[in-house]
């Protein structure tokens, strides 16, 4: 790739693609844990004694999932569909697709805490991914999605895609629409409201023969594409959308210094444009554009330094950043786990 700024940072991104086995479909693997940052815990459906997380790990239905305070785990199905731990969270894989049928669903049974999760629609297939406690289900085909259980309060919200939220008697309560989010506690009437994952909000469009990838600060999580068919989704709150016609969009919650981590994989060779933007509380904060060359296959990054005023990234105030020259990828930064549907039995390195 050719760029028009000067070199001034460096940034290495690996991407190892975690899969499930598929030829252990058959039996009773259902999933791939990844351990995106400790502490993370597994507890066997048939083991009553917790056991540390690991990367690779199989999990079958009825397995628990655990994640204590900092920790941060992703869970990967059959079907590509991904869910995010997030900290002190605590779930159950109830149910996982049986392989043959096409009405399948993914449940996934939430204790306590937070989840996040990207929804895959396969190709002829009705499957869809359900979030519950023992009070409320929220339902989705496809589409970015996330649940909370806490405190006797089931929270659901979308970003992508409807989302139906039933209670334990059968009854759709109510179906959001991206941008909303609904409170549901029983006995109580559901009144969806607007979404929003916090104060400030970055956001990414490119145009021309890149995808864009957005690591965040915490160097664990991802939003993005590595690829125009691989979408990784990690990030509570964010949004990954193709706009068609050469066209990417990723909005993250913008509430934190950085650095954030841009990075753009070349799908073709031509002229790229990179819009770099913030706002707060829907006003505009900066805006920034890269311009460059792109070479199929060749990656580059940049860093994003924002200046931000607040210490809570939830209601922080963007106020300006600073964007880094464009320089090359080459492998040498620690490995950042993604998922994507596969056949590979094991890891590669993309």
């Amino acid at each position: 790739m050719r760029w028009h700024r000067q070199s001034v940072a460096a940034m290495i991104l690996m991407t190892p693609l975690i899969v499930p086995t598929l030829a252990m479909a058959q039996g009773a693997v259902t999933a791939t844990l990844s351990v995106l940052a400790a502490p993370v815990e597994r507890i066997a459906a048939d083991a009553g004694a917790p056991e540390p997380g690991l990367s690779g790990m199989n999990l079958a239905e009825g397995d628990r999932v655990r994640t204590g305070a900092g920790g941060v785990a992703l869970i990967t199905f059959l079907d590509g569909s991904t869910v995010t731990l997030l900290s002190e969270t605590e779930v159950t894989v109830k149910q996982a697709p049986g392989g043959r049928t096409k009405a399948a669903g993914i449940r996934m049974l939430i204790h306590a805490g937070r989840v996040w999760a990207r929804v895959v629609q396969a190709a002829g297939s009705r499957s869809t991914l359900t979030l519950e406690s023992n009070d409320y289900s929220a339902t989705a085909h496809d589409g970015l999605i996330g649940a909370e259980q806490a405190a006797g309060t089931f929270v659901c919200w979308t970003r992508r895609g409807a989302l139906w939220l039933t209670d334990k008697s059968g009854q759709t309560d109510t179906v959001l629409v991206a941008g909303q989010r609904a409170r549901a506690r029983f006995g109580v009437p559901v009144n969806p409201e607007p979404f929003v994952a916090g104060a400030s909000t970055l956001e990414i469009r490119t145009t021309g023969p890149v995808v864009p990838l957005v690591r965040m600060p915490d160097g664990s999580r991802a939003a993005g594409f590595l690829a125009p068919d691989v979408e990784v989704n990690q990030v509570f709150g964010s949004l990954t959308e193709a706009k068609g016609g050469q066209r990417w969009l990723v909005e993250v919650p913008g509430g934190h210094g950085g650095p954030y981590t841009l990075i753009l994989t070349g799908t073709e060779t031509g002229p790229f444009t990179a819009r770099i933007s913030a706002r707060y509380v829907g006003f505009s904060a900066y805006r920034h554009e890269i311009r460059g060359e792109a070479r199929r296959g060749e990656r580059v990054f940049t860093r994003i330094t924002q200046t931000v005023k607040g210490q809570d990234p939830l209601t922080a105030r963007a106020v300006e950043a600073r964007v880094d020259g464009l320089r090359a990828w080459d492998a040498s930064e620690p490995a950042a786990v993604v998922a994507s549907p596969g056949t590979s039995p094991g890891p590669t390195v993309n």
